[in-house]
């Protein structure tokens, strides 16, 4: 049963219900989003859904056809590719601009914390740990306080086209590499984080 949205931004919310279940999979690639049934479901009125679907719309992971309405994008994994390659670019940088801030061992010290459950556990959960993925990447984005990177990170929204595909590699096979990646940091090795990143996002490149 889906809880009703109570919340006092209603687009948001409906924005953040959906594209949870077009990454899952609930909501599958062309599936026409029918904003009758989907309001009904969620408990809300067709405006702010609306509004939803052009937030969607934007993220690429929806997409609206003359007089048919809005569907989920089918998308391809030449689309999928293109995430990772501006994700290499993106994410590389960042990593470059905080082992270069003189607060790296602080910053390395809070993106580990993204990561310290799974350390403990045998069998990690995908769906939580794509979470903190995504936390990871976009964290890394936002504490570069490069505010062209991060305009060009959110306009293009290359981690969240990615997702749509699911863990291209198992997390048990990644998360060494972002601990090396935040070990880089702490360091304070410009050249290795980026490095460290960029090979990160090469093996998912060639996974595909």
């Amino acid at each position: 049963m889906v809880a009703k949205i109570t919340y006092k931004d209603l687009s948001l919310q409906a924005y953040e219900v959906l594209r949870e279940e077009i990454i899952t999979g609930k909501l599958k690639p062309g599936e026409k989003l029918v904003q009758e049934k989907l309001a009904e479901r969620l408990g809300l009125s067709r405006m702010p859904l609306h509004k939803a679907f052009q937030m969607l719309q934007d993220e690429m992971l929806v997409e609206a056809k003359p007089r048919r309405g809005f569907y989920v994008r089918e998308q391809s994994k030449k689309s999928l590719l293109d995430a990772f390659l501006c994700r290499e670019v993106l994410d590389g940088l960042a990593a470059r601009t905080l082992a270069q801030n003189t607060a790296h061992k602080s910053i390395a010290k809070d993106l580990k914390k993204i990561f310290q459950v799974f350390l403990e556990q045998e069998n990690i959960n995908e769906k939580a740990y794509r979470k903190a993925d995504e936390v990871f990447h976009n964290t890394l984005v936002e504490l570069s306080e490069n505010q062209m990177l991060i305009r060009m990170n959110n306009m293009g929204q290359f981690l969240r086209q990615s997702y749509v595909f699911g863990l291209v590699r198992p997390p048990q096979e990644t998360l060494e590499e972002h601990l090396a990646i935040i070990q880089a940091i702490e360091d304070g090795n410009a050249e290795r984080a980026e490095q460290e990143i960029k090979n990160h996002a090469r093996k998912s490149i060639d996974t595909i």
